[in-house]
Order: C-alpha cells, then structure tokens, then sequence
C-alpha cells in the first residue's frame, strides 16, 4: 500500500460528524487504499473501520495487530458505549492513521457485523470527525449495506472498463438504497467521467488515479482533498467533468 501525505490540520476544518461508506460493485478497484487515504488526508482525528464482510485485510496490509480491533468494537457496542470509547478499538499505523481492523476471516467478520453493526453505527454517530467505512463489494444481503444506508455519502468505486460500466449501470436499485452515492474512477482511461456518468445514471465525482511517482502522488493527494471538501460541505454538484473518449459507450440497463 503506497503513503500519502498527512494532510495539515488547517486545511480541512470539521465541525460535526461525517459518515462516509466506501466500497465497490466489481471488486479489486482499489476501494480500501482509497479509503484509507481519505483518511490519512483528513487528518483531525478522522477514524477507518474496515467493514468488508470479506475480510479485513488491513492488519497484514499495515503490520498492525488484529486486536483490538471490529470484533472487540462489535462486542462492546452491542453492550453500550460512548463516542469516546470507540478510540480504545483503533489502531494508530506508522503514518498516524487511527484504523478500527476487520479479522481476516469473512465468518468471523460478517457474524461480527450482522450482529453489530447498527451498534457500532449508533456508536460513532456522536463523534464529531471524519469517520469512513470500508463496506467491500456492495451487493445485495451484504452484511455492512447498513452503512451505507446510514452514512452521509457513499463512494463507489470502479475502474472504466466496459466489464465495470455494465455492472454499475446494472446496480442503480442496489445503489439508490446507499446515501448519496458517487462513483469515483481510478482510471481515465478508455472512458471518460461524462461517458460513464451518462452510461450509468449514476453521479461520477471525477478520476483518482493510482500513483507510481512523486508527481502522481501530488496529484491524488489533491484530488483527496478536494472530495474531502465537497463531501465535508455537502456538496450537490455533479463533479468534474472531462471530454469524452472518441469511443462511444452504451449500455443497455
């Protein structure tokens, strides 16, 4: 998993909670590097809890133990806890992200999230930061479509092949039951954000794109930064639009 920069606590204030779920329709999109660095930029306290009824895969990922973690913030919750109280289940990385980690196991941690889930929620709800949640695939009977449900936004996230496009344009029903959904792309390429926006219905915030160099690097830091600020203020506009691929795309939903 590559670094990004610690945002600097001035350039994101946060005065009230915001929920964010962050997952994917097609799987190995890059939705938990993502989130992570969402909240690695946000800074101020902000708080990841891996959710993927998959697995986590965070602890291996980050060299950080498995507890405490989602199956000891499960157990609690649903006995009762205050907002502080979530802060005893999170791990701290080496780059200073607060992370609540999933078992590996996909029994464990989706027994842990049909049983919890809703208390973990009510649980976080009266923190006042950024706290994200990495819900996995979105699919239906998924065990963490509760947060989805219950965040403020939820980002999808894809890649732009045809193979993806089709999926996303093949959820909207499953989408329309997330908060606020938008699809963020980790790719321009072969299909601009206007030709999946159009092909899917859905709203594509713009591209974040991987990065392999200190210059890309620079460039999806600001690119986090600027979905942290409309995602922070609410924002309803339609993202950042790009002209069009010569290649048309159609998709029959």
């Amino acid at each position: 998993m590559h670094r990004p920069q610690r945002c600097s606590s001035h350039e994101l204030v946060i005065t009230d909670m915001t929920l964010i779920a962050v997952g994917t329709v097609n799987g190995s999109c890059g939705a938990t590097t993502l989130a992570y660095d969402l909240v690695a930029r946000a800074g101020n306290g902000a708080l990841l809890i891996e959710a993927d009824p998959d697995g986590g895969c965070l602890a291996a990922c980050l060299d950080v133990a498995l507890k405490p973690g989602l199956m000891e913030l499960a157990g609690a919750a649903r006995t009762g806890i205050d907002a502080d109280d979530v802060w005893r289940f999170a791990q701290t990385t080496r780059d200073g992200v607060a992370v609540v980690v999933a078992h590996p196991s996909a029994e464990q941690t989706n027994a842990a999230l049909r049983a919890a889930l809703g208390h973990v929620l009510a649980a976080v709800a009266g923190v006042d930061t950024i706290v994200v949640v990495d819900i996995g695939r979105i699919r239906p009977g998924s065990a963490s479509l509760a947060a989805a449900a219950s965040a403020d936004h939820t980002i999808v996230v894809s890649n732009n092949s045809l193979e993806a496009t089709v999926a996303l344009a093949h959820r909207s029903q499953l989408l329309s039951a997330c908060a606020s959904p938008m699809v963020v792309l980790n790719t321009a390429q072969p299909y601009g954000v206007a030709d999946v926006a159009d092909a899917t219905h859905q709203r594509v915030w713009g591209v974040i794109a991987a990065a392999r160099t200190q210059r890309q690097q620079r460039s999806r830091d600001a690119a986090l930064d600027a979905l942290l600020r409309d995602l922070c203020a609410s924002s309803d506009g339609d993202g950042v639009e790009e002209t069009a691929f010569a290649t048309p795309l159609q998709v029959t939903a």
